[in-house]
Parts: structure tokens; C-alpha cells; sequence
């Protein structure tokens, strides 16, 4: 027989061989029983739909062995225990979270000299609360409405949906609200520690940055409108902070749209660029799985206008239209 007949029957033996290695399944009155805990940040909790939680596995045997969790279909996990009898999922949007238990248990429990190991497999369902979606809130913006605007989008308090947010935004240098045609920027932040990225690219220094450097690394949009979206941060008493004194944590940028989480809620800031007798309009929007959270829309004209000796930069409004829910 030549070399090569001799690999390929060696390769045609291995799957039988490793079949032969699998042991057969446990009679059901020896099969161990098995329970599901769910924990979120430590704490044992019932999954509330889109937040990172914990599965383990608590089965009744005494020695279980290649302990394997298997979430229903579109589940990913995103991490495991070395054993294997525990792992950390994004709970689903459906009423009810199904995984599969598989493992290895002694044929006779009662019996400590034997040696016989036999596979056994469970199918359990733990309930899934519905998350509250996030809202639209407007921060302080003193003064009149001259085209600036400023709102946040902050998680409910109880129950949050932590899908990511998606911020739109069309802008045109005419005096009207932009069409459907025209130039569309979206950005999606996520709101979930573990869907961050690490992204290779240093960033400019925010506070140093040029405003060439603003529009190429940080934000939304540049011309005759400008955009940029912000962290939220928290109060005192750990809630969304939404009177502005200390709303803006750290800037996010457009070019590395996942480097950092919006777990509290964004800022969104649109507004005419400076530019003499120059026409403007713009239509920011915000969703989250799907839901429009916000939509604001200006249209208007800016100038310089003759004041003191110099000049003075005003933006007038010819259309409006707020929406935040």
C-alpha cells in the first residue's frame, strides 16, 4: 500500500474513532437534574432584555464534566467560565431566554467505584423582562432659538433598553428642511460596556483640536451645519444628569463611533455654521432599535450683522419642528 492510501485511510478512520469516544446517553433515572441562575453585575436578577447577564448552570451530579451552555438561536455568548457551566449572554428581546445543557455525569452516582461515564442534555427556559426605551430630553440652551439646538437622549430609569444608539442627521446650505436625497451621516454608539472597541488611530486632543481637526476626527457633520454628539453623564443620586451643569462627559467621535459607551444617555448639539449671510437647515434624528427617540429640524439664514464697531453673528428661523419622546 503506498503512502498516500495509507494517510487517507488513517483520516477515514478518525471520525469513527471519535464517535466511539462519546459516551452513550444516561438512563433517565440516573440523569442529573439541572437549574439555571441568572445574575446581572453579581447579583442574582430575572434577565431584563437587552443588558449582559450571567447564565450558570447548577447541575446535580457530582462530578459533571465538558459542561457546554448553548443559547437559542441569535444569542451569541460572549464570554465563559474555564468549567464551562457558566456564561454571559445579551439577554434577548423575546418573553423568554432558552438554552441547552449538555454534559458528562458518572453512570451511577450511588455507585463510587464505578467508572462508567455517560452524556445527558437539557433544554431550560428562564423569563426575560421587557427593557423601557430610552427618550429624547432637551437640555438647557439659553437664549433664543437661532438655529442652536441641544438635546439628550437619556435610558429609562428602570428597565433600560442598552441597545445601541443611532444618531441621523441630513444638512443642506439652502433655506428650507433637507430632502430625502441629499447627504445622510449616521453614527451608532453603543450604550453596553462589551460592545466597545479599541481602535488603533490616536485621536487629536479634543480641547487643542483646530476645527480642521474637528471635522476630520470628531464630529457628526461640518459646513452650514455642524454637529457633534457627547457623553451624558450622572448625578449625585447616579440618574442621567439632564439640567446641564454637568452633562457633557467626554466627546465622541464620529471616526471611532465605539470607542466609548453612552451606558447614561448622549448629548446632541447642532448648529448654522459661522459663515456671512450663509443659508442653512438641518434634520437630526435619534433611534434605538428601530424607535425614533427625537427628531429636530431647522431651516433658517445667518448673517453678520453691524454692531459697535464690528460685527455680530445672527441666525435667524424661518421653519421649526421638535419632536422628543
Amino acid at each position: 500500500m503506498t503512502r498516500a492510501a495509507v494517510l487517507l485511510a488513517l483520516l477515514l478512520a478518525l471520525p469513527s474513532a471519535a464517535v466511539a469516544q462519546v459516551p452513550p446517553p444516561c438512563p433517565p433515572d440516573r440523569t442529573a437534574t439541572v437549574g439555571l441562575r441568572t445574575e446581572e453585575r453579581g447579583q442574582e436578577a430575572t434577565p431584563v432584555a437587552t443588558h449582559e447577564i450571567d447564565v450558570t448552570a447548577d447541575i446535580n451530579a457530582a462530578d459533571p464534566t465538558q459542561i457546554v451552555i448553548t443559547p437559542q438561536d441569535g444569542v451569541d455568548v460572549l464570554g465563559k467560565s474555564s468549567d464551562g457551566s457558566s456564561v454571559v449572554v445579551f439577554a434577548p428581546t423575546t418573553p423568554d431566554l432558552t438554552v441547552t445543557v449538555s454534559w458528562r455525569q458518572s453512570t451511577d452516582e450511588s455507585n463510587p467505584e464505578e467508572t462508567g461515564r455517560c452524556s445527558a442534555s437539557r433544554s431550560l427556559t428562564v423569563p426575560v423582562l421587557a427593557a423601557q426605551p430610552a427618550r429624547g430630553v432637551k437640555q438647557p440652551n439659553p437664549g433664543p432659538d437661532t438655529g442652536d439646538y441641544t438635546f439628550a437622549v437619556a435610558p429609562a430609569l428602570k428597565r433600560p433598553n442598552l441597545s445601541p444608539i443611532e444618531i441621523s442627521i441630513r444638512s443642506t446650505g439652502s433655506v428650507r428642511f433637507p430632502r430625502a436625497n441629499e447627504r445622510l451621516r449616521t453614527m451608532t454608539i453603543p450604550m453596553r460596556g462589551a460592545e466597545q472597541l479599541r481602535y488603533r488611530t490616536r485621536l487629536p486632543n479634543y480641547a487643542y483640536a483646530t476645527f480642521a481637526q474637528l471635522c476630520r476626527s470628531w464630529w457628526l457633520t461640518c459646513g452650514p451645519v455642524n454637529s457633534h454628539l457627547s457623553q451624558l453623564n450622572v448625578n449625585d443620586r447616579g440618574r442621567p444628569d439632564l439640567d446641564g451643569r454637568n452633562a457633557i462627559l467626554r466627546p465622541l467621535a464620529f471616526t471611532q463611533p465605539a470607542r466609548w459607551g453612552a451606558r447614561y444617555g448622549l448629548v446632541v448639539s447642532a448648529f448654522p455654521g459661522a459663515a456671512k449671510n450663509r443659508p442653512f437647515g438641518f434634520d437630526v434624528q435619534a433611534r434605538q432599535a428601530g424607535r425614533l427617540l427625537a427628531r429636530v429640524r431647522r431651516a433658517g439664514r445667518c448673517r453678520d450683522v453691524p454692531r459697535n464697531g464690528g460685527s455680530f453673528h445672527s441666525c435667524t428661523i424661518t421653519r421649526s419642528s421638535t419632536l422628543l419622546r
